[in-house]
C-alpha cells in the first residue's frame, strides 16, 4: 500500500525554520525597494501615426487606368519606421541633439518601438528614455519624420509629376514626325488620280465586253440566215425578209452597240438589193470575216486592258495600305500625347496635395510618472523569491540533517 503524505511534517519544519524564511522575504523585499529607488527613472512617450485611404482619385483620361482598390502595406510600417535611414534622419534632425550615450545608433534604435494597433491602420511609435522631457522630444521628431518619409514613399511626388512630363515631352516629338510623315505623303499621293484612271479603263473595258457580244451574236445571226438562204437556189433572187435581216446584221455590225429600231416603209414586197441568194451568202461570208477581225481586235485591247487595271489596282491597295499605317501611327501618337497631357495634370495637382496618406494621429505629450523601476512590483516581487527562497533552503537544512549520521556509543559503555 502507498504511505500517506503527512503535511503535519512539513508545517513543523515551516515553523521551525520561520524566522529565516521570513528574514529572507524582508531582506529580499528591502533590497529590491532600495535598488528600485536608487535605479534611475525610465518615462515613455508615444505617438500615434494613423494610415488614411485616398479621399478621392484624379482620372482625368480613362485609357490611363489608375489603381483605386490597391493595399495599403501595412506590414511594411512598423519596419520602416526603425529602419536605419529614417533614424539616421530622426538623430539628425534633433535640436538640441541627442545625449552623447544615445548618439550611437545601436543604443537608440534600442529605446525605439513601432507597433501596429488592434487596427493595422493605426502605428504607434513608442520611446523609451530616462528623461522624460527628452522622451517626448525623440517621439514627436520620429513621428515627423516617418509621416515625411513615408508619404514621399508611396505618394505621387514631383518627380513623379516631372516623369511624366519627360514622357509627355518624347510623345510630342513622336506625334509630330508621325504628321511630318502624314503630310509628306499625302502631298505625293496619288490614289485619286489612279482611281480615276482605272474608272476610266473599267468603262473603257465594259464597252470592248459589249460590243465584242454583240458582234457574236451578229455572226451567229449571219451564220443562221446563211444557212436558210442554202436552202434555195443559188440564182434566185433573195427574198424581201432575207435582204431586212442581211441589212438588220450589217447595221448592227457597224454599231458594235445592240439593235438599232427602225421604221421601214416597204411599198413592195419585192427584193431591196436585187441579190440572188449566192450573193447573200457571199455577202454574209464577207460580213463574218469582217466581224472576226474586229472581235480578234477587241480581244487585243482586252488583253491590254485587265493587266494594266490590275497593276492600278495594286497601286492603290498599296497607297492605301502606307495611308492607314501613316494614319494609324499618328492616331496612336496623338492619343498618348492627349493621354499623358492628362496625366501630367492629374500628377501635378496630386503632387500639390501635401496632406498625404499617412498622418501624424496624435503627438507624444510629456509623461509624469516613470514607467520603470516599478518600486511595489520590484518589492513585491523580490519578496515573493526570498520567500520561496527560505522555504526551499528550510526544506534542504532538514533534508541534510536526516541524512547525517548519528554517532554509535562505544561498546562497554
Amino acid at each position: 500500500m502507498e504511505e500517506e503524505i503527512d503535511l503535519r511534517e512539513y508545517i513543523e519544519v515551516l515553523i521551525r525554520h520561520w524566522k529565516w524564511i521570513a528574514a529572507l522575504a524582508i531582506l529580499a523585499a528591502a533590497t529590491a525597494l532600495v535598488v528600485s529607488f536608487l535605479w534611475p527613472p525610465t518615462y515613455e512617450a508615444s505617438a500615434l501615426v494613423v494610415i488614411t485611404r485616398p479621399r478621392y482619385v484624379m482620372r482625368f483620361d480613362e485609357k490611363f487606368e489608375t489603381v483605386n482598390d490597391v493595399q495599403q502595406p501595412y506590414k511594411a510600417y512598423p519596419a520602416l519606421a526603425v529602419s536605419d535611414d529614417l533614424l539616421l534622419q530622426t538623430m539628425a534632425a534633433m535640436n538640441p541633439p541627442l545625449p552623447e550615450e544615445d548618439q550611437d545608433l545601436t543604443s537608440f534604435r534600442n529605446k525605439l518601438t513601432a507597433v501596429s494597433g488592434s487596427d493595422p491602420s493605426v502605428v504607434e511609435l513608442r520611446v523609451k528614455h530616462q528623461d522624460a522631457a527628452m522622451t517626448t522630444y525623440i517621439a514627436n521628431t520620429w513621428a515627423k519624420i516617418f509621416v515625411g518619409q513615408v508619404n514621399e514613399l508611396y505618394n505621387v511626388s514631383a518627380q513623379d509629376a516631372r516623369f511624366f512630363e519627360d514622357q509627355l515631352a518624347d510623345a510630342d516629338t513622336v506625334l509630330t514626325k508621325a504628321e511630318q510623315a502624314l503630310i509628306e505623303f499625302q502631298s505625293r499621293n496619288q490614289t485619286n488620280v489612279l482611281n480615276a484612271r482605272v474608272s476610266a479603263h473599267r468603262q473603257q473595258l465594259s464597252n470592248y465586253l459589249a460590243s465584242k457580244n454583240t458582234i457574236e451574236l451578229v455572226i451567229q445571226d449571219a451564220i443562221d440566215l446563211k444557212e436558210r438562204l442554202r436552202l434555195r437556189e443559188g440564182k434566185a433572187p433573195a427574198s424581201l425578209a432575207d435582204d431586212l435581216a442581211s441589212l438588220y446584221l450589217e447595221i448592227d455590225a457597224l454599231s458594235s452597240k445592240g439593235a438599232i429600231p427602225l421604221q421601214l416603209q416597204v411599198s413592195s414586197a419585192s427584193s431591196l438589193s436585187n441579190r440572188t441568194a449566192d450573193e447573200q451568202i457571199a455577202f454574209l461570208d464577207g460580213l463574218a470575216t469582217s466581224l472576226q477581225e474586229k472581235l480578234s481586235a477587241l480581244d487585243a485591247e482586252i488583253a491590254q486592258l485587265e493587266p494594266e487595271i490590275l497593276r492600278l489596282q495594286g497601286e492603290i491597295q498599296a497607297l492605301n495600305a502606307e495611308d492607314d499605317r501613316l494614319t494609324r501611327t499618328r492616331d496612336v501618337a496623338r492619343d498618348t500625347y492627349t493621354t499623358l497631357a492628362r496625366k501630367v495634370d492629374e500628377a501635378r495637382i496630386t503632387a500639390q496635395d501635401e496632406s498625404g496618406e499617412v498622418r501624424l494621429a496624435s503627438h507624444a505629450a510629456v509623461p509624469t510618472e516613470p514607467v520603470s523601476p516599478r518600486k511595489k512590483l520590484n518589492t513585491a516581487v523580490a519578496g515573493a523569491l526570498g520567500l520561496f527562497v527560505g522555504v526551499f533552503g528550510a526544506f534542504a537544512v532538514e533534508y541534510w540533517r536526516q541524512e547525517k549520521p548519528v554517532a554509535q556509543p562505544p561498546e562497554g559503555a
